[in-house]
């Protein structure tokens, strides 16, 4: 039994889990994707480089830049059709929670 001075960055599922559902981690994902509504209404695009320049301080590679946009006119539309009036904020909100859930943005290099 030897005293270890540092921890191995793990993430186990409860830790992730209680990440993607904890009430103050979705406002704050609520009020990044309202910040990135003006750029969305130019493109998708635009708000997605928006919002990974805010979260983890790089622009999106090109397959992330695909992928995410997807991800945001799929979720828009699915909250069309569940008759939302906020779908593209909620579409957003939805973006910058799995922003808030990458790596790079959880743990510090």
């Amino acid at each position: 039994m030897v005293s270890v001075g540092e921890r191995p960055a793990t993430t186990i599922a409860p830790q992730a889990l209680a990440f993607m559902n904890n009430p103050h981690v979705r406002s704050w994902a609520q009020a990044l994707g309202k910040q990135l509504l003006p750029a969305a209404e130019k493109s998708t695009a635009d708000a997605v480089k928006q919002g990974y320049l805010i979260a983890v301080a790089r622009e999106p590679d090109a397959n992330e830049l695909a992928a995410t946009t997807a991800f945001i006119d799929h979720q828009t539309a699915s909250y069309t059709a569940a008759g939302k009036a906020d779908a593209r904020a909620l579409a957003l909100a939805d973006f910058a929670q799995v922003l808030f859930s990458l790596n790079e943005f959880i743990y510090v290099d």
